[in-house]
């Protein structure tokens, strides 16, 4: 039988470039919230 290799589950590591991208998205739709609410 094959073994299966979770990274996600063992090595948190392996997705934080997913992290910053999510991070980095919410963080830009809160500026334009807030810039868009600043100017109406």
């Amino acid at each position: 039988m094959e073994e299966k290799t979770y990274r996600r589950s063992f090595d948190p590591k392996a997705d934080i470039g997913t992290d910053y991208a999510l991070i980095a998205i919410g963080v830009g739709a809160a500026l334009i919230a807030l810039i868009y609410l600043l100017l109406t």
